[in-house]
């Protein structure tokens, strides 16, 4: 049976690493992964719940084969037959599967009690919504959600010795950082959670990480860590009704006394990383309220603004997706949000990023920004390239420092030119450049300094650049180098220039 020091074995009962084994084996054997059910469903989202779409979902898997009875066992939630339950899950009996807790059976029809997603070549168990399990609504465990894959994409994936994944659910983001860390914590204030996570571990074969119940970072005190990232209950909500999505307390409380903890749980260099929603408050500037949770901190942040929402666009998304109330029921639940805002002087809600290095003995910087529109993932690399370029661009100093400085043009740039026809042929009016994955920050740029900036080859200094770029322009060097050297920095800052 699948035991773990303080966490009840309410749910699994798995004997041993062997039947792991077999479980995972007659899964892959169906095609039971992210291409597999990709190539059933479609590319699609699925909601928590099948709901309307149901007759769709059974419509796409109406075929017996094994991997459409898995899909309705373990995705969509649908019955199907004993006989056909029982040729899907063979070689292993269907007898087993009731006894590990993964499916029931009932008047000769066969149901799943848990959901198993994909995603990156893990599989991860989740609570059914529909199906209550001894605490099962108040500490449900929930499956891969929108700010579960922001965070996998925003981790920086570098060597790390220990690595904190802090409310830890399903373990997701600890087994997604096994390739890269020497020892592996998740914490998490739900027993349930850490049951699931325990059992997600077994299912992929990932032995040797540490899981601790406890309340933030009560479990690991005194320890530190090169790593930490965290999908908390971050939800801006009037209510305590689910331990994933609400705090317990006060507007975004909560995720500012993680951030302000963290530094000192983490190493030298160390990251924390958070995905969370913050407040904008009635005549307070956004900015510079976040900017007070980082006073004192010994920490560089970046701060990535992914999402605005209005408080009342925010109350309808969050009842519309976790909530399962009759429309009465959603309409009470939506006038206490409203209302819990507007006594809180709410006007909106802001959903990000947040990276914090720890670099103590020197003025720390802060850099809080929106994101660009389609950041694509992962995009690690990138945030760890943008602490190193912040840091560089603090090395050149705000003088004449960068004139000296030999820079290359990253190769994710990418210029686009916008051409128009007259009698003499095509002109170029006006160009762009971007980049062309992770955050694809685009801005439109002047065509000279796009041909500055195509100069840029790593051998010839900038100010060598400025006096190519004098001549050909007839323009003085001195009038022309403060604003073309503050245009680079920019470019610097944003990655389309790279120390050469």
């Amino acid at each position: 049976m699948l035991e773990s020091a303080g966490v009840p074995n309410t749910t699994f009962h798995i004997q041993g690493p062997e039947e792991f084994a077999r479980i995972r084996d007659v899964l892959r054997a169906a095609g039971y992964n992210e291409k597999g059910l990709i190539g059933v469903l479609g590319p699609i989202q699925l909601p928590t719940r099948a709901g309307s779409d149901l007759p769709h979902f059974e419509h796409l898997t109406r075929e017996a084969t094994p991997l459409n009875t898995m899909i309705r066992l373990f995705l969509v939630g649908s019955p199907v037959d004993e006989a056909a339950a029982r040729r899907a899950l063979e070689p292993l009996p269907l007898e087993d599967w009731v006894r590990a807790g993964l499916v029931e059976v009932r008047e000769g029809l066969v149901s799943g009690r848990i959901r198993l997603l994909a995603f990156r070549d893990l599989l991860l168990a989740c609570d059914y919504v529909d199906i209550v399990e001894p605490g099962g609504q108040f500490e449900q465990v929930m499956g891969i959600t929108a700010s579960s894959a922001a965070l996998a994409d925003f981790t920086v994936r570098r060597p790390a010795r220990a690595t904190l994944d802090l409310g830890t659910g399903g373990g997701v983001q600890a087994f997604l950082a096994v390739p890269h860390s020497e020892r592996i914590c998740g914490v998490d204030r739900s027993a349930r959670s850490l049951e699931f996570a325990h059992f997600n571990a077994g299912l992929n074969g990932i032995a040797g990480l540490e899981f601790l119940e406890g309340n933030a970072f009560e479990p690991v005190h005194g320890r530190k860590f090169d790593l930490v990232v965290s999908n908390p209950p971050f939800a801006i909500s009037p209510s305590f009704r689910y331990l994933y999505r609400d705090s317990g307390m006060q507007l975004d409380g909560f995720c500012q006394a993680l951030v302000r903890r963290a530094p000192e749980f983490l190493n030298e260099g160390g990251f924390f990383q958070i995905c969370c929603d913050w407040v904008h408050l009635a005549g307070q500037d956004w900015k510079q309220r976040l900017a007070g949770w980082f006073e004192g901190s010994g920490c560089d942040v970046w701060v990535l603004r992914t999402d605005r929402h209005t408080a009342a666009g925010y109350a309808r998304m969050w009842i519309r997706d976790t909530e399962h109330e009759t429309p009465e029921g959603g309409a009470k639940l939506y006038e206490e949000w409203l209302a819990y805002y507007a006594a809180q002087g709410i006007e909106a809600v802001g959903t990000g990023l947040i990276a914090l290095r720890r670099a103590s003995g020197r003025p720390n910087w802060i850099r809080i920004e929106d994101a660009p529109d389609d950041i694509s993932g992962p995009f690690g690399d990138c945030v760890a390239l943008g602490f190193e370029l912040h840091d560089y661009l603090k090395t050149v100093g705000a003088g004449d420092a960068l004139l000296d400085a030999k820079l290359r043009v990253s190769p994710l740039a990418r210029l686009d030119e916008t051409c128009e026809w007259s009698e003499q042929g095509w002109r170029v009016t006006s160009a762009r450049i971007r980049l062309a994955r992770g955050i694809t920050y685009s801005s439109s740029i002047d065509l000279r300094l796009a041909g500055l900036v195509a100069g840029c080859d790593g051998r010839r200094t900038v100010r060598e650049l400025l006096a190519e770029l004098a001549v050909a322009t007839s323009a003085d060097l001195e009038k022309i180098a403060p604003n073309c050297v503050a245009l680079l920095r920019e470019l610097i800052e944003r990655g389309f220039l790279l120390p050469a």
